[in-house]
């Protein structure tokens, strides 16, 4: 049996770059030679984890538990197909989404895997892509741009989440102010998103100043929250107003109320992040206010969508999105040690597999 090298979840704090079998391309799958993987804030909370991997009852729809590879953002080169795969080939460069689902139920048949019964993630309920290989439905790629690296590649999944939640609101974007709560990847995807839809001012917050000159770029009001009240600059560019529509990136109790309270009466409110504690949600705020309240979970077709914006280069300040490359070898210690000792002067770190020899 043919060993790849991957690096596998075991436990909290405990993910080992190991030797394991190589996998075959299934009836249905394709098996990728994967390029450049993203370590995602989920990724993140699993190493200090586990939040979503199984660990004792089998998952739901894959009937794994761990240990197992993480990794859900990435892209590669197909290098075998399996049988009944149809308009995918050997060489074909592709990035996928990572949803699981079981195409049975209601949501499914409605399209809308992303909130399966039974939904499950690669990386998180099965093997995924931090390795040298991964096995992919064929359903679930989408192929990249000549003109597009595989390495930028790898972002359209996080941007593909910011554009699925604005796509998701009930919402007229255009000559808004948007406030963001969080200016990490996902707070960054969404404010990109409403910018594009029309949004003519968007306040991002976070703590310090790291992703200011990119926030400037990109055409955003950063507040640095350590030294600024996001309240007080929100009143101050409206005109005591308030936001007509907020986004919550951060997953935190104390994130939510500043995204609410920093809107006007009627506005949209999308919350995008993970809690780990429950959050005390402010009704009263909520009800007075006749404000609507809109979440979001991953994306469904998105990523293509953003592909092609990357391939008309709309996205010219993508390369500033990449804050760190590492090494598989070196995944733990450079990647997810140093994204939790500095959370807030990273946006996305790269993980080189095959890198750009692929490219």
């Amino acid at each position: 049996m043919k060993k790849m090298k991957a690096a596998v979840w075991h436990g909290h704090k405990d993910v080992r770059v190991e030797e394991m079998p190589e996998p075959e391309a299934k009836p249905g799958y394709v098996k990728i030679k994967v390029a450049w993987a993203g370590i995602c804030g989920t990724d993140r909370h699993e190493y200090v984890g586990p939040n979503f991997i199984p660990v004792k009852t089998p998952h739901r729809l894959t009937g794994r538990t761990a240990p197992l590879i993480m990794g859900h953002e990435f892209s590669g080169v197909i290098v075998d197909v399996g049988e009944g795969v149809i308009d995918w080939k050997k060489g074909d460069r592709v990035t996928a989404n990572g949803t699981l689902s079981c195409g049975q139920c209601p949501m499914c048949r409605a399209g809308r895997e992303n909130i399966c019964s039974k939904l499950g993630f690669l990386g998180v309920s099965t093997d995924g892509a931090f390795a040298e290989y991964v096995i992919v439905e064929q359903k679930r790629l989408f192929k990249i741009p000549d003109n597009v690296s595989l390495k930028d590649a790898v972002l359209c999944e996080p941007l593909a989440c910011g554009l699925h939640a604005v796509n998701i609101m009930n919402f007229d974007f255009d000559g808004t102010t948007v406030v963001v709560s969080g200016d990490g990847i996902i707070g960054l995807s969404a404010a990109i998103a409403c910018k594009q839809a029309g949004a003519k001012n968007v306040i991002i917050s976070g703590v310090g100043t790291f992703k200011k000159s990119l926030t400037d770029e990109i055409g955003l009001k950063h507040v640095d929250i350590t030294q600024e009240n996001l309240l007080d600059v929100v009143k101050q560019e409206t005109d005591s107003w308030m936001a007509d529509a907020a986004f919550e990136c951060v997953g935190v109790e104390s994130s939510l109320h500043s995204a609410i309270k920093s809107t006007r009466p009627a506005a949209s409110v999308m919350v995008m992040g993970v809690f780990e504690k429950p959050p005390v949600f402010p009704m009263n705020d909520f009800q007075e206010g006749e404000r609507i309240l809109y979440t979001s979970q991953a994306h469904i077709n998105e990523i293509g969508i953003c592909l092609d914006n990357m391939s008309k280069g709309k996205y010219p300040y993508i390369e500033k999105m990449i804050t760190g490359v590492v090494d598989l070898d070196d995944i733990v210690e450079g990647g997810f040690e140093e994204m939790n000792r500095h959370p807030n002067d990273n946006i996305k770190v790269l993980v080189r597999i095959a890198g750009d020899q692929l490219a």
